[in-house]
C-alpha cells in the first residue's frame, strides 16, 4: 500500500513538472448539436427486425480538459437522445398476416473520457482527432409500437415507458459503455477562445438489454441476440482556455 501511494505521488509530481515546463492550457466549454441513432441487432433479433432506421435526436453539454501542446484530455457531462426505428417483415399468427413496427426514443446523460491530438496549420485553423470511452447513464425513454393486419382497418398502437436498471422488470442496463471516435476542426478566435466542430461516431460496446430482464422474458428464449445503440453525432462547440505553465 505504501509503495502504491509513493508511486502515485511520483507520477503526479512528474506530470505536474511536465505541465509547468510547457505552454499548456486548461479549458472549459459548451457544445450542442444533432445526431442520428439506430440499433444494431445480432443473431435471431437481426432476422426478426431486418429493417432498422435512424431517428433524429439532440445532444449538448459541458466539457473541461487540458490542452498540452498538441494533445488534449477531455471529459465533461453530455446529454443525448438515442434510439431507433425497427420493423419486422410480414408475419403470420392466429390473427392473420401482420406487420409490426416500433420507434424508441431514449435519453441518456454521459461522461466521456477522451484523449486527442490537434494539428494546427496556422494561427487560426487546425484539425483534431479524439477517441475514448463514454459511460452512459439511462434517464428515461418511450417505445411506440404499431401492429396492423392484412384485410383489417384496425391498427393496434401501444406506448411503453422504458425502465433502466438491474431489476427483473428493467428493460435496459442502467449504465452502458460506448466507444467514441471523433475527427474535427478547431478555429482559434484568439488566444483564449476557440470554436470547434466535430463529427462523433458513438459505437456501443455491449448489449443494451438488462441480463435479468432477458432471462425472465420468454421472448428472448425464442429470439436470441443483442441490441447495440450506435450514433453519428454532429456537434458545434466553444472553448475558453486558461493558460498556465508558459515555457521559459
Amino acid at each position: 500500500m505504501k509503495t502504491s501511494a509513493l508511486n502515485l505521488v511520483v507520477f503526479f509530481t512528474l506530470c505536474t513538472s511536465v505541465l509547468m515546463a510547457q505552454s499548456n492550457s486548461f479549458y472549459i466549454g459548451a457544445n450542442g448539436g444533432a445526431n442520428l441513432s439506430k440499433f444494431k441487432y445480432t443473431e435471431d433479433l437481426s432476422e426478426l427486425y431486418p429493417t432498422t432506421n435512424s431517428i433524429f435526436g439532440l445532444n449538448g453539454g459541458v466539457s473541461l480538459g487540458f490542452e498540452i501542446q498538441n494533445f488534449t484530455i477531455t471529459t465533461g457531462l453530455q446529454y443525448s437522445q438515442k434510439g431507433s426505428e425497427y420493423q419486422t417483415d410480414n408475419f403470420t399468427d392466429e390473427q392473420g398476416t401482420g406487420f409490426f413496427s416500433a420507434k424508441e426514443r431514449l435519453h441518456y446523460v454521459s461522461i466521456p473520457i477522451l484523449v486527442g491530438y490537434r494539428k494546427y496549420f496556422n494561427d487560426k485553423i487546425g484539425l483534431s482527432f479524439t477517441m475514448g470511452p463514454s459511460i452512459n447513464f439511462g434517464l428515461s425513454g418511450n417505445i411506440d409500437e404499431t401492429t396492423e393486419y392484412f384485410g383489417s382497418d384496425q391498427v393496434e398502437m401501444e406506448n411503453f415507458k422504458v425502465a433502466y436498471g438491474s431489476g427483473v422488470n428493467d428493460d435496459y442496463k442502467g449504465t452502458q459503455v460506448s466507444f467514441l471516435l471523433s475527427p474535427g476542426i478547431v478555429y482559434n478566435i484568439n488566444d483564449k477562445s476557440k470554436f470547434t466542430f466535430n463529427v462523433i461516431w458513438d459505437f456501443g460496446t455491449e448489449d443494451n438489454f438488462n441480463p435479468r430482464y432477458k432471462n425472465a422474458n420468454d421472448f428472448f428464449t425464442d429470439f436470441k441476440g443483442n441490441a447495440v445503440n450506435r450514433s453519428t453525432v454532429f456537434q458545434l462547440g466553444y472553448e475558453y482556455h486558461f493558460s498556465f505553465g508558459d515555457k521559459y
